[in-house]
């Protein structure tokens, strides 16, 4: 997918990218970082650890895209472990993550920028912190086979109209089964037919109240 990309500053002063060919942005032009801890960390990551204190996460994210949510998640993660695979099938390039203004946005207690931690070796595990460890796959989702079951899976592909195939009823029941019992799949993502279809495979699914500029989102649990 070599589209042609263009960088644009979304609502909350954060940077994102624009493929014109499918009309689809990487973030939310609302906000970037706004919506990826919202969605992502508040209402996923933290959502989990809140019912199991102190345990490990095994987090698997669909769509490493700019690295933007799995860098959040390395330097705000606090409460346990966090084990991070992410999947990406078309990865940006080291340029087109220097394209981004997360280096200056993102300043904190960590010696590990935002480019540097993009730029690390795909298909090795790196072992960040005693708390968080990465792997990134480059891969599709559909091809992806797992060694173990996880416990969070941020979806994160982008929306229907540029992607309709990875928000079928199929993946769906991938997600489910990727899931351990009372692992939870979190997405911007609130059609009507994505939230019938995790219904259908056997999830508890709940619409929240979306982002800024979003009314709502889903949030699926694996009884």
């Amino acid at each position: 997918m070599n589209f042609k990309k263009s960088w644009i500053l979304t609502e909350d002063g954060s940077h994102t990218f624009k493929i014109e060919d499918l009309k689809e942005t990487y973030h939310s032009l609302h906000g970037a970082l706004r919506e990826s801890e919202f969605v992502y960390l508040e209402k996923g990551l933290h959502f989990w650890q809140k019912a199991n204190p102190q345990a490990k996460c095994r987090l698997l994210e669909m769509g490493y895209g700019t690295g933007l949510l799995a860098y959040l998640t390395f330097l705000r993660n606090t409460e346990s472990p966090v084990d991070y695979t992410s999947l990406e099938a078309y990865p940006l390039t080291v340029n087109d993550y220097k394209k981004l203004n997360y280096n200056e946005l993102l300043v904190e207690n960590t010696d590990l920028s935002y480019v540097a931690f993009s730029a690390l070796s795909w298909e090795i595990a790196h072992p960040l912190t005693p708390t968080f460890t990465l792997i990134k796959h480059h891969t599709f989702f559909e091809q992806f086979t797992a060694t173990h079951s996880f416990d969070l899976i941020y979806y994160d592909a982008f929306g229907a109209h540029a992607q309709p195939a990875l928000w079928e009823k199929e993946w769906m029941e991938k997600c489910f089964s990727l899931l351990s019992s009372g692992g939870v799949w979190v997405s911007y993502c609130a059609k009507g037919s994505v939230r019938r279809a995790l219904q259908e495979v056997g999830f508890s699914v709940e619409r929240l109240e979306g982002p800024p500029g979003k009314r709502e989102m889903l949030r699926a649990v694996k009884p």
